[in-house]
């Protein structure tokens, strides 16, 4: 096995062990690409398990050729993303969880610093990198501003894309949530489930590049399923911010959204400047940001 940082974190801690879970349903094409992105890290207490329902015999065939590195489970066909990720999760035995869905790739080391995070603040429960994306041919591109989260600001709307492939969480926390993703939203499970968590911790930004996602021609577009998954999105977030006490201001905020969403050009400048605003304004609501310094990971506000 190829020699890596060690089998603890920059602090000395053990690393926890790691859970990730790759739904390979879909996506043959790129997923041998997220499997070695995992895999060939070394990372000393991985449990990578891989969900497929046995209706791909590429998929069955790359999955065989890493099959020692592998947990992985049938599920029957057509079962629902989020189905499919629940069932995953209830076997697994990690101390850290998050999913990869094919496509998705890890960045070089970067199971180390997730480690390693937990491993030296032990008040975290949940964190999320420096957003990046993938080229279609596999680079490393497109590398974002390092966002911050606060629950209002999301419930808000400055920001709904917490970036699922960088982001990753505490059993404890996944359990105090509720335990499993919601069935009946679809894709925006994902973002209920991001808001239970909200209710239980602060996300902490880690300022390392953990993992990203491989674009698409085309993938960006407004397409009938992009609206409906935003629509659904805002109906979650709506009923979440009904049901606390005061939160005006982000009440309003939301209001004014859904108002100005009927004139395009008036939608676009609010887009462009006022969601922005509400994103990148720092204050008090933003936990500390974490930063490597020599060799140990610090809050840095």
């Amino acid at each position: 096995m190829t020699q890596q940082p060690g089998a603890t974190s920059l602090a000395g801690s053990p690393l926890p062990r790691i859970t990730i879970v790759t739904p390979a349903t879909s996506g043959d094409e790129h997923l041998e690409a997220t499997l070695r992105s995992t895999i060939f890290q070394d990372y000393p207490n991985l449990e990578f398990i891989v969900i497929e329902d046995g209706t791909s015999s590429e998929r069955r065939r790359i999955l065989k050729k890493y099959e020692a590195h592998l947990s992985w489970q049938l599920c029957p066909p057509a079962t629902e993303l989020c189905a499919a990720l629940n069932m995953a999760f209830a076997k697994s035995s990690g101390e850290i969880l998050g999913w990869l869905e094919p496509g998705d790739m890890l960045h070089t080391n970067s199971l180390y610093v997730i480690g390693s995070v937990f491993a030296s603040l032990p008040n975290i429960e949940w964190i999320t990198g420096r957003p990046f994306s993938f080229s279609p041919n596999g680079m490393p591109t497109g590398i974002k501003h390092l966002e911050r989260w606060s629950r209002i600001r999301f419930l808000a709307g400055g920001n709904k894309y917490i970036h699922r492939d960088t982001t990753f969480w505490r059993r404890t926390l996944w359990e105090r949530a509720g335990g499993s993703l919601a069935t009946e939203y679809g894709l925006a499970g994902e973002f209920e489930m991001f808001v239970r968590f909200f209710c239980h911790a602060r996300l902490h930004s880690v300022d390392a590049l953990i993992g990203g996602y491989r674009t698409h021609p085309g993938n960006h577009s407004e397409t009938n399923s992009h609206r409906r998954y935003n629509q659904i999105c805002d109906e979650i977030a709506d009923r979440e911010l009904a049901g606390i006490s005061g939160a005006y201001a982000a009440k309003l905020f939301r209001r004014l959204t859904r108002i100005v969403s009927h004139v395009p050009k008036v939608r676009r400048l609010w887009h462009k400047y006022a969601l922005q605003t509400i994103y990148r304004t720092p204050g008090r609501d933003w936990p500390p940001k974490v930063v490597a310094q020599r060799d140990q990971w610090i809050f840095d506000s």
